[in-house]
Protein backbone atom coordinates (compact mmCIF):
# COMPACT_ATOMS: atom_id res chain seq x y z
CA UNK A 1 0.00 0.00 0.00
CA UNK A 2 1.46 3.11 -1.02
CA UNK A 3 2.35 5.45 1.73
CA UNK A 4 0.43 8.47 2.71
CA UNK A 5 1.94 11.46 2.24
CA UNK A 6 1.48 15.16 4.74
CA UNK A 7 -1.00 17.66 3.90
CA UNK A 8 2.18 19.18 2.06
CA UNK A 9 2.54 16.66 -0.35
CA UNK A 10 6.07 16.35 0.87
CA UNK A 11 7.80 13.56 2.01
CA UNK A 12 10.62 14.23 4.27
CA UNK A 13 13.66 11.46 3.07
CA UNK A 14 16.26 11.83 6.06
CA UNK A 15 18.58 10.26 3.88
CA UNK A 16 18.79 14.09 1.71
CA UNK A 17 18.63 15.77 4.30
CA UNK A 18 22.09 14.20 5.61
CA UNK A 19 23.15 14.48 2.02
CA UNK A 20 22.88 18.07 2.32
CA UNK A 21 24.47 18.33 5.08
CA UNK A 22 27.50 16.48 4.20
CA UNK A 23 28.01 18.70 1.19
CA UNK A 24 27.29 21.85 3.20
CA UNK A 25 30.07 20.67 5.69
CA UNK A 26 32.36 19.91 3.09
CA UNK A 27 32.37 23.12 1.68
CA UNK A 28 33.06 25.04 4.95
CA UNK A 29 35.89 22.59 5.34
CA UNK A 30 37.64 23.31 2.09
CA UNK A 31 36.89 26.86 3.35
CA UNK A 32 38.96 26.65 5.89
CA UNK A 33 41.22 24.72 4.71
CA UNK A 34 42.90 24.88 1.14
CA UNK A 35 44.39 21.23 1.61
CA UNK A 36 40.78 19.22 2.63
CA UNK A 37 40.11 18.81 -1.07
CA UNK A 38 43.54 17.20 -1.55
CA UNK A 39 43.13 13.37 -3.08
CA UNK A 40 45.28 12.43 0.05
CA UNK A 41 43.40 13.58 2.18
CA UNK A 42 40.09 12.62 0.86
CA UNK A 43 41.53 9.02 0.82
CA UNK A 44 42.47 9.27 4.36
CA UNK A 45 38.59 10.17 5.53
CA UNK A 46 37.44 7.04 2.98
CA UNK A 47 39.88 4.76 4.84
CA UNK A 48 38.38 6.07 8.12
CA UNK A 49 35.17 5.97 7.05
CA UNK A 50 35.60 2.32 5.85
CA UNK A 51 35.75 1.06 9.24
CA UNK A 52 32.83 2.44 10.19
CA UNK A 53 30.78 1.27 7.42
CA UNK A 54 32.33 -2.43 7.45
CA UNK A 55 30.76 -2.62 10.64
CA UNK A 56 27.69 -0.25 10.66
CA UNK A 57 25.99 -2.38 7.52
CA UNK A 58 25.51 -5.46 9.86
CA UNK A 59 25.15 -3.18 12.74
CA UNK A 60 22.61 -1.48 10.70
CA UNK A 61 20.54 -4.98 10.66
CA UNK A 62 21.30 -5.75 14.14
CA UNK A 63 19.54 -1.96 15.73
CA UNK A 64 16.24 -2.52 13.08
CA UNK A 65 15.66 -5.05 15.77
CA UNK A 66 16.13 -2.66 18.73
CA UNK A 67 19.45 -4.31 19.64
CA UNK A 68 22.72 -2.60 19.57
CA UNK A 69 26.49 -4.07 20.11
CA UNK A 70 28.87 -1.62 22.56
CA UNK A 71 31.64 -4.11 22.20
CA UNK A 72 32.54 -3.12 18.47
CA UNK A 73 35.65 -1.06 19.63
CA UNK A 74 36.96 -4.04 22.10
CA UNK A 75 36.84 -6.66 19.25
CA UNK A 76 38.82 -4.26 16.88
CA UNK A 77 41.29 -3.98 19.78
CA UNK A 78 41.34 -7.50 20.17
CA UNK A 79 41.50 -9.05 17.05
CA UNK A 80 44.16 -6.68 16.14
CA UNK A 81 46.68 -7.55 19.04
CA UNK A 82 45.88 -11.12 18.56
CA UNK A 83 46.68 -10.58 14.72
CA UNK A 84 49.94 -9.31 15.20
CA UNK A 85 51.19 -11.57 18.29
CA UNK A 86 50.43 -14.50 15.60
CA UNK A 87 52.25 -12.80 12.83
CA UNK A 88 54.73 -11.80 15.35
CA UNK A 89 55.36 -15.35 16.21
CA UNK A 90 55.96 -16.77 12.71
CA UNK A 91 52.74 -17.70 11.74
CA UNK A 92 51.49 -17.18 7.67
CA UNK A 93 49.30 -13.84 7.27
CA UNK A 94 46.23 -15.85 6.58
CA UNK A 95 46.11 -18.72 9.13
CA UNK A 96 46.71 -15.28 11.78
CA UNK A 97 43.74 -13.53 10.55
CA UNK A 98 41.61 -16.57 10.69
CA UNK A 99 42.67 -17.22 13.95
CA UNK A 100 42.19 -13.96 15.46
CA UNK A 101 39.32 -13.09 13.10
CA UNK A 102 37.54 -16.86 14.81
CA UNK A 103 37.80 -14.97 17.88
CA UNK A 104 36.43 -12.01 17.40
CA UNK A 105 33.48 -13.15 15.90
CA UNK A 106 32.97 -15.14 19.55
CA UNK A 107 32.39 -11.43 20.78
CA UNK A 108 29.11 -12.18 18.49
CA UNK A 109 28.32 -15.40 19.87
CA UNK A 110 28.40 -14.19 22.95
CA UNK A 111 26.80 -11.12 22.77
CA UNK A 112 23.93 -12.80 20.55
CA UNK A 113 23.68 -15.88 23.50
CA UNK A 114 23.18 -13.57 26.30
CA UNK A 115 20.75 -11.47 24.47
CA UNK A 116 18.46 -13.97 22.45
CA UNK A 117 18.99 -16.81 24.92
CA UNK A 118 19.39 -15.82 28.22
CA UNK A 119 17.27 -12.30 27.77
CA UNK A 120 20.21 -10.09 28.99
CA UNK A 121 19.85 -6.60 27.86
CA UNK A 122 21.85 -5.29 25.09
CA UNK A 123 23.06 -2.73 26.77
CA UNK A 124 24.07 -5.07 29.40
CA UNK A 125 25.34 -7.94 27.45
CA UNK A 126 28.13 -6.07 25.57
CA UNK A 127 28.80 -3.51 27.86
CA UNK A 128 30.17 -6.42 29.35
CA UNK A 129 31.87 -7.69 26.26
CA UNK A 130 33.20 -4.34 25.93
CA UNK A 131 35.16 -4.51 29.23
CA UNK A 132 36.10 -8.06 29.02
CA UNK A 133 37.64 -7.63 25.30
CA UNK A 134 39.70 -4.69 26.29
CA UNK A 135 40.92 -6.05 29.16
CA UNK A 136 41.96 -9.05 27.04
CA UNK A 137 43.85 -7.10 24.41
CA UNK A 138 45.79 -5.67 26.94
CA UNK A 139 46.32 -9.01 29.11
CA UNK A 140 47.28 -10.51 25.66
CA UNK A 141 49.85 -7.67 24.54
CA UNK A 142 50.83 -7.51 27.76
CA UNK A 143 49.80 -3.13 27.66
CA UNK A 144 52.15 -2.33 24.65
CA UNK A 145 51.97 -2.35 21.23
CA UNK A 146 52.65 -5.27 18.93
CA UNK A 147 54.64 -3.76 16.77
CA UNK A 148 58.70 -4.62 16.59
CA UNK A 149 59.01 -7.74 13.87
CA UNK A 150 56.25 -8.07 11.64
CA UNK A 151 56.13 -8.78 7.78
CA UNK A 152 56.05 -6.36 5.79
CA UNK A 153 52.98 -8.39 3.74
CA UNK A 154 51.28 -7.06 6.63
CA UNK A 155 50.52 -3.33 5.30
CA UNK A 156 49.06 -5.30 2.30
CA UNK A 157 45.71 -5.93 3.22
CA UNK A 158 44.86 -2.09 3.41
CA UNK A 159 47.69 0.06 1.80
CA UNK A 160 46.98 -1.67 -1.34
CA UNK A 161 45.35 0.95 -3.85
CA UNK A 162 43.27 -0.82 -6.70
CA UNK A 163 42.70 1.16 -9.53
CA UNK A 164 43.44 4.20 -7.92
CA UNK A 165 41.42 3.51 -4.93
CA UNK A 166 42.00 2.68 -1.59
CA UNK A 167 41.45 -0.94 -0.88
CA UNK A 168 39.74 -0.32 1.91
CA UNK A 169 36.89 1.81 0.28
CA UNK A 170 36.75 -1.16 -1.92
CA UNK A 171 35.65 -3.62 1.00
CA UNK A 172 33.32 -0.73 1.95
CA UNK A 173 31.21 -0.73 -1.18
CA UNK A 174 31.42 -4.37 -0.92
CA UNK A 175 29.54 -4.80 2.24
CA UNK A 176 27.68 -1.95 1.45
CA UNK A 177 26.12 -3.63 -1.70
CA UNK A 178 25.94 -7.26 0.65
CA UNK A 179 24.29 -6.14 3.64
CA UNK A 180 21.97 -3.63 0.98
CA UNK A 181 20.50 -7.41 -0.67
CA UNK A 182 20.28 -8.42 2.73
CA UNK A 183 18.50 -5.65 3.83
CA UNK A 184 16.05 -5.29 0.78
CA UNK A 185 15.94 -8.97 -0.61
CA UNK A 186 15.91 -11.34 1.78
CA UNK A 187 14.17 -12.73 4.76
CA UNK A 188 16.67 -11.75 7.58
CA UNK A 189 16.02 -8.25 6.13
CA UNK A 190 12.47 -8.21 6.27
CA UNK A 191 12.51 -10.12 9.73
CA UNK A 192 14.82 -7.69 11.28
CA UNK A 193 12.31 -5.16 10.63
CA UNK A 194 9.01 -7.00 11.70
CA UNK A 195 11.12 -8.01 14.41
CA UNK A 196 12.19 -4.10 15.61
CA UNK A 197 8.37 -2.99 14.66
CA UNK A 198 6.68 -5.84 16.70
CA UNK A 199 8.36 -8.08 18.49
CA UNK A 200 5.41 -10.02 19.61
CA UNK A 201 3.66 -9.86 16.45
CA UNK A 202 7.00 -11.28 14.49
CA UNK A 203 6.94 -13.93 16.76
CA UNK A 204 3.51 -15.22 16.33
CA UNK A 205 3.43 -14.93 12.76
CA UNK A 206 5.82 -18.08 12.47
CA UNK A 207 9.33 -15.49 12.17
CA UNK A 208 12.33 -17.41 15.00
CA UNK A 209 13.20 -14.16 16.25
CA UNK A 210 15.68 -15.51 19.26
CA UNK A 211 17.40 -16.63 16.15
CA UNK A 212 17.71 -13.51 13.55
CA UNK A 213 18.54 -11.29 16.68
CA UNK A 214 21.78 -14.22 17.38
CA UNK A 215 22.69 -14.34 13.50
CA UNK A 216 22.67 -10.73 12.97
CA UNK A 217 25.35 -10.33 16.76
CA UNK A 218 27.28 -13.09 15.14
CA UNK A 219 27.47 -10.78 11.71
CA UNK A 220 28.47 -7.90 13.82
CA UNK A 221 31.01 -9.55 15.59
CA UNK A 222 32.60 -11.19 12.46
CA UNK A 223 32.73 -7.67 10.56
CA UNK A 224 34.26 -5.33 13.33
CA UNK A 225 36.66 -8.51 14.00
CA UNK A 226 37.31 -8.06 10.02
CA UNK A 227 37.67 -4.21 10.76
CA UNK A 228 40.82 -5.24 13.92
CA UNK A 229 42.55 -7.27 10.45
CA UNK A 230 42.32 -4.35 8.60
CA UNK A 231 43.37 -1.75 11.57
CA UNK A 232 46.69 -4.00 12.27
CA UNK A 233 47.26 -3.90 8.44
CA UNK A 234 46.50 -0.16 7.96
CA UNK A 235 49.13 0.79 11.20
CA UNK A 236 51.42 -2.17 11.34
CA UNK A 237 50.61 -3.00 14.42
CA UNK A 238 48.58 -4.16 17.15
CA UNK A 239 47.59 -1.63 19.54
CA UNK A 240 45.30 -2.76 22.81
CA UNK A 241 44.17 1.05 22.94
CA UNK A 242 42.91 0.61 19.37
CA UNK A 243 38.97 1.33 18.65
CA UNK A 244 38.69 3.48 21.39
CA UNK A 245 35.13 5.19 20.76
CA UNK A 246 34.55 3.22 17.56
CA UNK A 247 31.18 1.83 18.79
CA UNK A 248 29.96 4.91 19.52
CA UNK A 249 30.67 6.60 15.87
CA UNK A 250 29.42 3.21 14.79
CA UNK A 251 26.04 4.18 16.38
CA UNK A 252 26.27 7.39 15.72
CA UNK A 253 26.71 7.13 12.00
CA UNK A 254 23.36 4.21 12.24
CA UNK A 255 21.34 6.67 13.93
CA UNK A 256 22.46 9.79 11.71
CA UNK A 257 21.53 7.31 8.82
CA UNK A 258 17.55 6.94 9.89
CA UNK A 259 17.59 4.03 11.97
CA UNK A 260 16.09 4.43 15.06
CA UNK A 261 17.16 3.12 18.83
CA UNK A 262 13.77 1.51 19.00
CA UNK A 263 13.78 -0.92 15.92
CA UNK A 264 11.29 -0.92 13.22
CA UNK A 265 12.79 1.22 10.75
CA UNK A 266 16.50 1.42 8.93
CA UNK A 267 18.83 2.05 6.21
CA UNK A 268 22.31 0.66 5.33
CA UNK A 269 22.73 3.83 2.73
CA UNK A 270 21.61 5.93 5.42
CA UNK A 271 24.37 4.29 7.72
CA UNK A 272 26.93 4.75 4.56
CA UNK A 273 26.14 8.66 4.37
CA UNK A 274 25.93 9.08 8.52
CA UNK A 275 29.71 7.30 8.71
CA UNK A 276 31.20 10.21 5.81
CA UNK A 277 29.25 12.85 7.82
CA UNK A 278 31.14 11.32 11.31
CA UNK A 279 34.38 11.15 9.08
CA UNK A 280 34.00 14.33 7.51
CA UNK A 281 33.62 16.25 10.70
CA UNK A 282 36.40 14.29 12.21
CA UNK A 283 38.96 15.19 9.70
CA UNK A 284 37.97 18.52 8.93
CA UNK A 285 37.96 19.64 12.92
CA UNK A 286 41.59 17.94 13.22
CA UNK A 287 42.52 20.12 9.99
CA UNK A 288 41.46 23.06 11.88
CA UNK A 289 43.56 22.29 14.95
CA UNK A 290 40.38 21.89 17.34
CA UNK A 291 41.04 20.21 20.43
CA UNK A 292 39.91 16.53 20.84
CA UNK A 293 37.42 17.20 23.80
CA UNK A 294 36.11 19.79 21.53
CA UNK A 295 35.41 17.24 18.66
CA UNK A 296 33.85 15.14 21.28
CA UNK A 297 31.16 18.08 22.24
CA UNK A 298 30.54 18.36 18.87
CA UNK A 299 29.92 14.43 18.19
CA UNK A 300 27.62 14.71 21.18
CA UNK A 301 25.44 17.35 20.46
CA UNK A 302 25.05 16.01 16.86
CA UNK A 303 23.95 12.66 18.33
CA UNK A 304 21.35 13.85 20.38
CA UNK A 305 19.67 16.16 17.77
CA UNK A 306 19.87 13.06 15.49
CA UNK A 307 17.67 11.11 17.64
CA UNK A 308 15.45 14.14 18.57
CA UNK A 309 14.65 14.43 15.09
CA UNK A 310 14.92 10.74 14.20
CA UNK A 311 12.09 10.02 16.59
CA UNK A 312 9.89 13.03 15.78
CA UNK A 313 10.02 12.15 12.56
CA UNK A 314 9.31 8.28 13.27
CA UNK A 315 6.42 8.84 15.51
CA UNK A 316 4.68 11.43 12.99
CA UNK A 317 5.37 8.39 10.75
CA UNK A 318 3.85 5.51 12.92
CA UNK A 319 0.87 8.53 13.75
CA UNK A 320 0.48 8.45 9.54
CA UNK A 321 2.08 11.92 8.77
CA UNK A 322 4.99 10.77 7.26
CA UNK A 323 6.13 7.45 6.35
CA UNK A 324 9.48 6.64 7.63
CA UNK A 325 12.72 5.80 5.24
CA UNK A 326 13.57 2.32 5.36
CA UNK A 327 15.47 1.93 2.31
Amino acid sequence: MAAEKPAGGIVIDQRLILLAFLVVINVFFALMSPTFFALSNYFNVLRACAMIVITGTAATLLMMTSNFDLSTGSNIAFTSVVYALLAQNGLALLPAALVAMAGGTAFGFINGGLVARFNIPPFIASLGMMYIGRGLAYVISDGTTIVTNLPPAIFGLSQSTPLGVPSLAWFMLLFVAVFLVLQKKTLLGKYALAIGGNPNAAFFSGINTRRIVFVLYVFVGALAAFCGILTASRFGAGDPRSGMGFEFDVILAIILGGTSLKGGKGSVIGTLLGALVVTVLDNGLNMMNVLTFWQSIVKGIILVLAILSNEKLFARARAGALPPARA
